[in-house]
């Protein structure tokens, strides 16, 4: 389960922040909480469990999807993993670490928002100047693209 540290990281927009946020009775989550609402009482944690329960098993459906739109929207650059603009930012684990993107947060931030070359195609990615010029990305894609990419950066990137 990630923590509510990477939670708090992300646009107000998540859905998953979003509906912690409501199970603990809170407007918004505080970035330096570290446990999953400390001051819920007993009669809120099912509530919060079978949210997050629900969020979870929801991500195998979208895999498929996060396949398509990897192809559509990063295989130009990406293909298998490799880079044809930046030798040295390529998917595979090693140069993950390397660039310090290993992390599923890392991975998020910037498909998100974009680095250098590579534009953000996050909904609310700003500068205009740093995002792609085509249609946005949802919370739940983007954090489903990252989630692909370090599912295959873990097997080298074959199929």
């Amino acid at each position: 389960m990630e923590s509510l540290r990477s939670c708090a990281a992300r646009t107000a927009t998540n859905r998953k922040c979003r509906t912690i946020a409501a199970a603990c009775g809170k407007a918004h989550i505080q970035p330096h909480t570290a446990k999953l609402c400390p001051q819920a009482n007993a009669a809120t944690t099912p509530l919060v469990l079978a949210a997050i329960s629900t969020l979870i098993s929801v991500t195998p459906v979208n895999a498929a999807e996060s396949v398509d739109l990897f192809n559509n929207k990063c295989a130009g650059c990406h293909m298998n993993g490799g880079n044809v603009l930046a030798v040295g930012a390529t998917l595979f684990p090693e140069d993950l670490r390397r660039n310090g993107v290993d992390s599923s947060e890392a991975l998020y931030k910037i498909i998100y928002g974009g680095k250098g070359k590579m534009p953000g195609f996050g909904k609310d990615c700003a500068p205009k100047g740093a995002c792609t010029f085509g249609p946005r990305l949802s919370d739940d894609e983007v954090a489903g693209l990252a989630a692909l990419v370090q599912e295959r950066a873990a097997t080298g990137w074959k199929s």
